[in-house]
């Protein structure tokens, strides 16, 4: 009987965040709810079977995040790495050396529920087929594998066919069970393609080859990490895992209100009037002024939102700073700060989905505001359009109506005359005051 112990857990994390723009942390070391998010993905792991044989392939610039969090969690991981991102047939090739005769491929940027693993494990004993893959019947078009299917089995994968020519409604999750490891290394090396698809290609030809490939129909929750408005999702799955927590550390004031599920860490400070509308999470030593309000959104650790600001199904991260301002449905990646009246605006009037990157990516969303990098400053009254990019450091000046997307250490000012004339109108206020008093 095969278990999760007899084979390499060959988990990828070796992407270099190309589609990320304009955040600057590597995805995978993004905190969520004040970890980083290969945590939650390692922590399910784990939680399905504690004792693992897990092989990572990062990249330089990852890998001490990475093996910093496989020490916090207690797993004995061996990795390799990827010095260039080469795509995912050279992730699994430069890990060669650390596979077991049977592996597991997954994505370290997928969000999953543990219940897949027994899901997965099960199929796979009683299928007598090599290859075992997991698919999730979607809705809307995402930019993936699409498995194209034939009573039952898997008969190719497309990759990113584009919206209206998808082979099916299920994506192909990059949870890819082998039971010869040898046979498809040696597939992936003489496989070849334009493209970064060599995996795709290696997969197509085992198939063409007689190897049958089944698939475990998976309807768990599913987050992926592919751009930076994915976010707002993962948030949402992780939000929907907690349960009420408010730290002895925290000075609530009585009259705060706290409502539904709310994660309130230690240092964190809320003052008189402010609402919390779960589920959240507000991290340590964060401060929500007075009349504030925040619902359904992940606060990270010394985020304050000032005097009367909303902020509505947003990330907000580390440090950042906020006094009367509206932000919703948006994704800051932290150190930003917001001038009073500043706004986001995360919905067209004309109720289409916003598209993003000057235009050239439908979301698929019909709410999103702004995303931010780093550093980021807004002065006051400043007014930012639906699906914006701001990049790192980037400055926007007062008053300022942002329709296009801004690069990292570019500063937008607004230009305008300014002229004196003789005010003739001076008057008092004598009559209204009379109507005060009536």
């Amino acid at each position: 009987m095969l278990s999760l112990t007899s084979m390499t857990i060959l988990i990828l994390a070796g992407g270099i965040s190309k589609r990320m723009w304009p955040l600057t942390t590597d995805k995978l070391l993004i905190p969520l709810l004040g970890k980083p998010f290969f945590y939650h993905t390692l922590k399910s792991l784990k939680d399905a079977k504690p004792d693992l044989k897990v092989a990572i392939v990062a990249n330089p610039r990852n890998r001490a995040g990475l093996e910093k969090i496989t020490k916090e969690l207690g797993i004995d991981a061996k990795f390799a790495v990827q010095q260039e991102a080469k795509g995912m047939a050279d992730a699994i090739l430069t890990a060669e050396s650390l596979l077991d005769e049977s592996v597991l491929i997954m994505n370290g940027d997928d969000l999953l529920d543990p219940k897949i693993y027994a899901q997965v494990l099960s199929q796979i004993n009683s299928n007598s087929g090599g290859i075992q893959t997991v698919g999730k019947v979607v809705k809307d078009y995402f930019p993936g594998g699409y498995l194209v299917l034939k009573d039952g089995q898997v008969t190719g994968v497309i990759e990113r066919p584009g919206r209206g020519s998808e082979p099916s409604d299920m994506v192909k999750l990059v949870f890819d069970y082998f039971k010869d490891s040898r046979t498809l290394i040696s597939t992936l090396k003489e496989a070849t393609s334009d493209k970064d698809e060599i995996y795709e290609v290696a997969l197509d030809n085992l198939i063409k080859k007689g190897l049958k490939v089944s698939v475990t129909r998976y309807e768990g929750e599913w987050g992926a990490l592919k751009y930076p408005w994915h976010i707002l999702h993962l948030v949402s799955i992780l939000l929907g895992r907690i349960e009420k927590n408010i730290s002895p550390n925290a000075v609530v004031a009585t009259s705060a209100v706290i409502n539904g599920p709310v994660v309130i860490e230690e240092g964190v400070k809320i003052f008189e009037g402010a609402t919390i509308n779960g589920p959240c999470y507000i991290g340590k030593n964060c401060v929500i002024g007075n009349n504030s309000l925040v619902r359904e959104s992940v606060l990270e650790e010394g985020v304050v939102a000032g005097f009367g600001s909303e902020i509505a199904r947003s990330y907000i991260g580390e440090g950042s700073w906020f006094h009367t301002n509206y932000v919703g449905d948006s994704v800051i990646e932290g150190n930003f700060g917001m001038g009073s009246g500043a706004v986001t605006a995360n919905l067209r009037l004309d109720g289409k989905t916003i598209r993003t990157f000057d235009n050239t990516i439908d979301t698929g969303l019909e709410k999103l505001g702004v995303i931010a990098g780093t550093g980021v400053r807004v002065g006051i009254n400043a007014m930012i359009m639906p699906g914006i990019n701001l990049g790192a450091v980037s400055l926007i000046g007062p008053g300022v109506l942002i329709s296009k997307n801004v690069s990292e250490n570019k500063r937008v000012l607004l230009k305008q005359e300014h002229t004196e004339t003789e005010n003739k109108d001076v008057n008092t206020f004598d009559k209204f005051r009379e109507n005060l008093n009536k």
